[in-house]
């Protein structure tokens, strides 16, 4: 217990005599972790099958089922429609050049022209590619598909009076998985703003709560990161774990951060435990002596 005692005060000692230092290296982490790694909304999944194991009997009928229906591609649907009556040749010229268009998209081996509906107002084309079919990575590239599909058709320019959607289960859930972003980032934004408001009444002060958050934001930001990347190697993220990723970390990030400002104002206000007897006050530690003690001190309850 010592040793931990003393582990513990040397990173307070080195945490205060570099501090600019480490704080730099939070920093120019986050900025890189934010340049080069997904995004977690990129690759969370909405579909719940794909966390089925192995074993599942669902899982054991796709398998044999796999041979049946040949190459496993992902398949997104683009439908034309011409709601004001029948598609003219001029659309059915278009829908011939879009064809075109999606199989120069990047993953797609083949596009099918489905037919027209029974009423001659719409037709649809279903895109073929070859993509991951599970994980992180498979949602981050269906996501890219999706994207490309749909700027595929806007650079086509549709006729007048012809509209074009991409529909299908691969285009639900990569809007599925953008919702559940945008709702992220609104709880990430939500939950900051509320734990500062409520830190402010509660101290009376910008600096203070300023002082214990943005640790806890610069860290949320570099564990989204990282999980998102560990997601595209095969760990399955959810979009719950991914908003409870967001709470958490932030709860608890403040919660530590103020538990070492509180202790560190404690012993500033206290002074050396061996200071002072028989009524004479003992003399106050400053405000790096006290850092360096609460950390030794404190430092083992906040890490286990």
């Amino acid at each position: 217990m010592a040793f931990v005692g003393t582990f513990f005060a040397v990173i307070g000692r080195l945490s205060v005599r570099y501090r600019w230092a480490i704080v730099l290296a939070w920093v120019a982490g986050a900025a890189a972790a934010m340049a080069l790694l997904p995004s977690l909304s990129s690759v969370t999944q909405s579909d719940s099958t794909s966390f089925l194991p192995a074993s599942a009997p669902s899982e054991q009928a796709a398998r044999l089922a796999s041979p049946l229906q040949g190459a496993t591609l992902t398949s997104v649907t683009v439908v034309a429609v011409h709601p004001g009556g029948p598609l003219s040749a001029a659309d059915g010229t278009f829908v011939a050049r879009l064809a075109s268009s999606l199989s120069r998209v990047d993953r797609v081996v083949a596009v099918r022209d489905a037919g027209q509906s029974a009423d001659g107002q719409a037709e649809q084309l279903t895109v073929l590619a070859a993509l991951a079919q599970s994980g992180g990575l498979a949602a981050s590239e269906q996501a890219t598909l999706v994207a490309g599909v749909r700027d595929a058709v806007r650079a086509a320019g549709p006729p007048g009076g012809l509209a074009v959607h991409t529909a299908g289960t691969v285009a639900t859930r990569v809007d599925t998985n953008a919702t559940s972003g945008k709702t992220g980032g609104q709880v990430q934004w939500f939950s900051i703003i509320f734990v500062v408001a409520l830190l402010i009444a509660v101290f009376r002060s910008a600096l203070a709560p300023l002082i214990a958050v943005l640790p806890a934001v610069v860290v949320v930001l570099v564990a989204e990161r990282l999980t998102a990347e560990a997601a595209v190697h095969g760990l399955g993220i959810s979009q719950i774990a991914a908003l409870l990723l967001i709470v958490l970390v932030l709860g608890a990030g403040t919660d530590y951060a103020l538990f070492l400002m509180f202790r560190v104002r404690e012993e500033m206000r206290e002074g050396f435990p061996s200071g002072g007897s028989g009524g004479v006050v003992p003399p106050r530690q400053s405000c790096r002596e006290a850092i360096v003690f609460s950390v030794g001190r404190v430092g083992e309850t906040k890490t286990f």
